[in-house]
């Protein structure tokens, strides 16, 4: 597995249903920027709006999830943006690495959940402390600040597995 030379730049992409989520993480730890944005489904936004992005940071890697492992469990839409979204990478040259989501849980909390996994984040990241999202409780939809969290995590776990 490569390892990353000091400085390199992550940005890691999250689809969600209303657009996508990002963080962009100096390797090894220092979080650049974060965030969300919301695009219209049909319009194609999310290609645009990550291609501004791949502008703005000119990143040497793009983290995805990986769609191929174990425990993948993406909709239709979002497998054709992740699609679109490497697609538009290799044709900007940016190299691409997939991340399972399973392999984020097993870096940061092993046989726990998303909650934990985003609370081992905020320790690691004290700058998105305060963000945390509560709890989810089983009636309760996601909060949509949580993608951040899910973002930063594929690429937090890209830079722990080639240490």
């Amino acid at each position: 597995m490569p390892t990353f030379p000091r400085n390199s730049i992550l940005l890691a992409i999250d689809p969600t249903s209303r657009g996508f989520a990002f963080a962009v993480l100096e390797a090894p730890a220092f979080l650049v920027d974060w965030g969300s944005k919301s695009t219209r489904a049909k319009s194609g936004g999310v290609v645009r709006k990550v291609d501004a992005l791949l502008s703005r940071y000119k990143p040497d890697v793009l983290v995805l999830e990986d769609l191929a492992a174990k425990g993948a469990r993406r909709r239709k839409r979002a497998r054709r943006e992740i699609g679109s979204i490497e697609r538009l990478a290799f044709t900007r040259g940016v190299r691409v690495e997939r991340v399972s989501r399973l392999g984020v849980l097993d870096t940061f909390a092993p046989g726990k959940s998303k909650y934990e996994v985003a609370l081992s984040l905020g320790e690691i990241f004290p700058v998105l402390a305060n963000r945390l999202p509560r709890k989810r409780s089983t009636w309760r939809p996601e909060e949509a600040r949580m993608s951040v969290f899910d973002a930063l995590g594929i690429a937090a776990a890209t830079v722990e597995r080639t240490r």
